[in-house]
């Protein structure tokens, strides 16, 4: 078997030349490596984005949904003050059905949960993250408020049997309708917040018709 021997390099510039071959072809190497990890994290950029902006757009129906039942809501509330004004002066109450409560669509946050646990996000421009970051978080508030809004409006159900209640309910209520009425206004703020600078350039979706049942017993007038 013939063992080939390294040949000797003879002079400087040979040497030069193997040198700067051996350190074209490393580089060469690097950049088509670099160039093949860019192109991963760009598809993976490309989609972790598209999957934030697909839940923005549900949010911004959740919230154009609740704008809509404002006007119901404000309705049911006065209603509400009516009944309370009609038992302190020890008159009939007049409640023609139960109180109900508004449908219930809130927000979510999981895809940007996952993209903050993730690496996709490091790869996205700075000014386009904080965009991200600063919408989310009016997405989440918006949840929470809803959340509470919702449980206000449970605790009102209480009126659906007047003849049972005594006056540390009477207090109850008129705890829980103060609150719905605070959570009203911080409603309008954060609905006005999330259809405007949080809408990431996006737009609401159509209605789905959410719980149209419970929707339209809601906006019934509650009393004669």
């Amino acid at each position: 078997m013939d063992i080939h021997k390294p040949k000797p390099w003879h002079g400087v510039r040979e040497f030069l030349k193997e040198i700067g071959t051996i350190v074209i072809g490393v580089l060469i190497a690097l950049g088509a490596e670099q160039g093949v990890e860019a192109f991963h994290w760009r598809h993976e950029v490309e989609v972790e984005r598209e999957a934030l902006l697909r839940e923005a757009r549900d949010n911004l129906s959740s919230a154009a949904y609740r704008q809509s039942e404002q006007g119901c809501i404000d309705a049911r509330l006065a209603q509400i003050a009516e009944v309370f004004r009609r038992h302190a002066h020890g008159q009939a109450l007049g409640l023609k059905r139960p109180v109900a409560r508004p449908p219930l669509w809130t927000a979510t946050t999981g895809s940007w949960d996952i993209a903050v646990s993730g690496q996709a996000l490091a790869h996205m421009p700075q000014n386009e993250k904080l965009a991200f970051s600063d919408a989310f978080n009016t997405y989440k508030h918006f949840g929470l408020l809803r959340q509470e809004e919702d449980a206000g409006w449970r605790k009102l159900a209480l009126l659906d049997s007047p003849g049972l209640l005594d006056a540390n309910d009477w207090s109850s209520l008129h705890g829980a309708w103060g609150d719905l009425v605070g959570l009203s206004n911080r409603m309008r703020s954060i609905i006005d917040e999330e259809l405007g600078h949080a809408s990431l350039g996006q737009r609401a979706g159509s209605n789905p018709g959410v719980e149209v049942a419970l929707s339209e017993a809601f906006c019934a007038p509650l009393i004669d």
